[in-house]
Protein backbone atom coordinates (compact mmCIF):
# COMPACT_ATOMS: atom_id res chain seq x y z
CA UNK A 1 0.00 0.00 0.00
CA UNK A 2 1.23 3.50 -0.67
CA UNK A 3 1.54 6.21 1.40
CA UNK A 4 0.62 9.27 0.60
CA UNK A 5 1.18 11.13 3.45
CA UNK A 6 3.72 13.21 2.15
CA UNK A 7 1.90 14.65 -0.83
CA UNK A 8 -0.71 16.59 1.87
CA UNK A 9 1.81 19.16 2.77
CA UNK A 10 3.06 19.62 -0.53
CA UNK A 11 -0.70 20.36 -2.23
CA UNK A 12 -1.71 22.16 1.04
CA UNK A 13 1.61 24.57 0.28
CA UNK A 14 0.64 24.59 -3.31
CA UNK A 15 -3.19 25.84 -2.38
CA UNK A 16 -2.32 28.05 0.12
CA UNK A 17 0.42 29.44 -2.02
CA UNK A 18 0.49 29.26 -5.98
CA UNK A 19 -3.44 29.02 -6.27
CA UNK A 20 -4.09 33.14 -5.30
CA UNK A 21 -1.11 33.80 -7.25
CA UNK A 22 -2.06 31.70 -10.13
CA UNK A 23 -5.43 33.36 -10.14
CA UNK A 24 -3.79 36.89 -9.97
CA UNK A 25 -2.35 35.93 -12.65
CA UNK A 26 -4.95 34.93 -14.94
CA UNK A 27 -7.13 37.35 -13.94
CA UNK A 28 -4.18 39.95 -14.96
CA UNK A 29 -3.93 38.27 -18.56
CA UNK A 30 -7.76 37.99 -18.94
CA UNK A 31 -8.12 41.99 -18.39
CA UNK A 32 -4.87 42.84 -20.73
CA UNK A 33 -6.66 40.48 -23.22
CA UNK A 34 -10.49 42.30 -22.47
CA UNK A 35 -8.83 45.80 -22.86
CA UNK A 36 -6.71 44.67 -26.13
CA UNK A 37 -10.15 43.55 -27.66
CA UNK A 38 -11.65 46.57 -26.58
CA UNK A 39 -9.22 48.30 -28.36
CA UNK A 40 -9.29 46.21 -31.68
CA UNK A 41 -12.89 46.54 -31.69
CA UNK A 42 -12.73 50.63 -31.82
CA UNK A 43 -13.69 50.71 -28.02
CA UNK A 44 -12.26 52.73 -26.07
CA UNK A 45 -11.68 50.98 -22.79
CA UNK A 46 -12.10 52.29 -19.20
CA UNK A 47 -9.14 54.41 -17.43
CA UNK A 48 -6.52 52.05 -15.64
CA UNK A 49 -7.67 52.79 -11.68
CA UNK A 50 -3.93 52.10 -10.72
CA UNK A 51 -3.08 54.82 -13.69
CA UNK A 52 -5.75 57.19 -13.12
CA UNK A 53 -4.12 57.65 -9.41
CA UNK A 54 -0.59 57.94 -10.86
CA UNK A 55 -2.17 60.72 -12.72
CA UNK A 56 -4.47 62.30 -10.42
CA UNK A 57 -1.34 62.58 -8.08
CA UNK A 58 0.03 64.92 -10.43
CA UNK A 59 -2.84 67.28 -10.70
CA UNK A 60 -5.29 65.45 -13.60
CA UNK A 61 -9.05 65.65 -12.48
CA UNK A 62 -11.23 62.76 -13.67
CA UNK A 63 -14.43 63.63 -16.26
CA UNK A 64 -12.48 66.47 -17.91
CA UNK A 65 -11.63 66.21 -21.52
CA UNK A 66 -8.56 67.68 -22.69
CA UNK A 67 -8.93 70.87 -24.58
CA UNK A 68 -9.50 71.21 -28.17
CA UNK A 69 -11.02 69.34 -30.54
CA UNK A 70 -11.80 65.80 -30.42
CA UNK A 71 -13.89 63.32 -32.06
CA UNK A 72 -16.68 62.35 -30.30
CA UNK A 73 -16.02 59.06 -28.10
CA UNK A 74 -17.77 57.67 -24.99
CA UNK A 75 -16.12 59.67 -21.90
CA UNK A 76 -16.23 57.57 -18.74
CA UNK A 77 -18.11 59.22 -16.00
CA UNK A 78 -16.67 59.42 -12.86
CA UNK A 79 -19.49 56.73 -10.99
CA UNK A 80 -17.74 54.18 -12.82
CA UNK A 81 -15.60 53.22 -9.86
CA UNK A 82 -18.84 53.73 -7.55
CA UNK A 83 -20.39 51.22 -9.54
CA UNK A 84 -17.85 48.88 -9.16
CA UNK A 85 -17.64 49.11 -5.32
CA UNK A 86 -21.09 48.68 -5.35
CA UNK A 87 -21.18 45.50 -7.28
CA UNK A 88 -17.98 44.35 -4.95
CA UNK A 89 -19.39 45.38 -1.83
CA UNK A 90 -22.54 42.98 -2.87
CA UNK A 91 -20.34 40.17 -3.58
CA UNK A 92 -18.29 40.52 -0.10
CA UNK A 93 -22.11 40.80 1.44
CA UNK A 94 -23.39 37.78 -0.31
CA UNK A 95 -20.13 35.57 0.73
CA UNK A 96 -20.55 36.96 4.28
CA UNK A 97 -24.09 36.02 5.01
CA UNK A 98 -23.18 32.52 3.04
CA UNK A 99 -20.87 32.07 5.90
CA UNK A 100 -22.67 33.42 8.57
CA UNK A 101 -25.09 30.60 7.62
CA UNK A 102 -22.61 27.94 7.06
CA UNK A 103 -21.16 28.32 10.33
CA UNK A 104 -24.24 29.18 12.26
CA UNK A 105 -24.86 25.22 12.20
CA UNK A 106 -22.16 25.02 14.30
CA UNK A 107 -23.97 25.91 17.65
CA UNK A 108 -26.94 23.76 16.85
CA UNK A 109 -26.76 21.26 20.19
CA UNK A 110 -30.70 19.65 19.30
CA UNK A 111 -33.97 20.11 18.80
CA UNK A 112 -34.75 23.78 20.10
CA UNK A 113 -31.28 24.43 21.51
CA UNK A 114 -28.80 26.45 20.07
CA UNK A 115 -25.60 28.17 21.27
CA UNK A 116 -23.93 31.61 20.09
CA UNK A 117 -20.31 32.15 19.42
CA UNK A 118 -17.50 33.85 18.36
CA UNK A 119 -17.36 31.20 15.09
CA UNK A 120 -20.33 33.70 13.85
CA UNK A 121 -17.91 36.28 13.37
CA UNK A 122 -16.44 34.43 10.88
CA UNK A 123 -19.52 35.32 8.85
CA UNK A 124 -20.53 38.75 10.31
CA UNK A 125 -17.23 40.99 9.98
CA UNK A 126 -17.13 40.36 6.01
CA UNK A 127 -20.96 40.75 5.90
CA UNK A 128 -20.77 44.13 7.28
CA UNK A 129 -17.52 45.26 5.74
CA UNK A 130 -19.97 44.30 2.20
CA UNK A 131 -23.02 46.44 3.96
CA UNK A 132 -20.40 49.60 4.69
CA UNK A 133 -19.25 48.94 1.16
CA UNK A 134 -22.64 49.06 -0.40
CA UNK A 135 -23.40 52.17 1.39
CA UNK A 136 -20.14 53.94 0.60
CA UNK A 137 -20.96 53.19 -3.23
CA UNK A 138 -24.35 55.09 -2.96
CA UNK A 139 -23.10 57.94 -1.10
CA UNK A 140 -20.39 57.98 -4.03
CA UNK A 141 -23.03 58.20 -6.88
CA UNK A 142 -23.87 54.11 -7.38
CA UNK A 143 -27.20 53.41 -8.59
CA UNK A 144 -28.90 49.71 -8.81
CA UNK A 145 -30.42 48.04 -11.73
CA UNK A 146 -28.82 48.31 -15.65
CA UNK A 147 -25.99 50.71 -16.73
CA UNK A 148 -27.67 53.52 -18.25
CA UNK A 149 -26.79 53.95 -21.57
CA UNK A 150 -24.43 57.09 -22.84
CA UNK A 151 -23.66 56.78 -26.30
CA UNK A 152 -23.60 53.63 -28.65
CA UNK A 153 -21.28 52.95 -31.36
CA UNK A 154 -20.88 50.89 -33.97
CA UNK A 155 -23.21 49.86 -36.64
CA UNK A 156 -26.80 50.12 -35.90
CA UNK A 157 -29.49 46.80 -35.94
CA UNK A 158 -30.38 47.93 -39.33
CA UNK A 159 -26.76 47.20 -40.54
CA UNK A 160 -26.43 51.18 -41.09
CA UNK A 161 -23.76 53.40 -39.70
CA UNK A 162 -24.94 55.37 -36.10
CA UNK A 163 -24.86 58.98 -36.41
CA UNK A 164 -22.39 59.92 -34.33
CA UNK A 165 -21.58 64.10 -34.65
CA UNK A 166 -18.21 64.20 -37.30
CA UNK A 167 -15.07 66.25 -35.89
CA UNK A 168 -14.21 69.51 -36.81
CA UNK A 169 -12.41 70.45 -39.77
CA UNK A 170 -9.51 69.61 -40.62
CA UNK A 171 -6.45 72.26 -39.05
CA UNK A 172 -2.94 72.64 -39.73
CA UNK A 173 -2.57 69.43 -41.39
CA UNK A 174 -3.65 67.30 -39.00
CA UNK A 175 -4.86 63.52 -39.98
CA UNK A 176 -9.03 63.19 -39.93
CA UNK A 177 -9.98 61.36 -36.44
CA UNK A 178 -11.67 58.53 -36.80
CA UNK A 179 -15.63 59.01 -36.49
CA UNK A 180 -16.15 56.57 -33.04
CA UNK A 181 -14.13 54.68 -30.65
CA UNK A 182 -10.81 56.73 -30.81
CA UNK A 183 -7.69 56.50 -32.15
CA UNK A 184 -7.06 53.40 -34.84
CA UNK A 185 -3.70 52.66 -35.91
CA UNK A 186 -3.50 53.35 -39.93
CA UNK A 187 -1.57 55.44 -42.51
CA UNK A 188 -1.23 59.63 -41.59
CA UNK A 189 0.87 61.83 -43.10
CA UNK A 190 3.08 61.92 -40.11
CA UNK A 191 4.27 58.54 -39.97
CA UNK A 192 5.91 57.50 -43.31
CA UNK A 193 9.30 55.16 -43.97
CA UNK A 194 12.16 57.10 -43.67
CA UNK A 195 14.11 57.80 -46.89
CA UNK A 196 16.57 55.24 -47.39
CA UNK A 197 20.24 56.60 -47.17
Amino acid sequence: MTDYSDLIPLFAIFFIFGAPVAAWIVSRVLAHQERMEMLRHGIVPPPNAREMRKAMKYGWTPGSQPPGPMPAQHWWGTDMYAQQQLRRGIQVAFVGFALLLGLGFIGYRGPGQYVYGPWLLGGLIPMFVGIAQIIGAVMSGATFGPPQVRQQFGPTSNGAEADAPQPPPNQAGMPPGPTYGGWRPGAVPEIRKPPSP
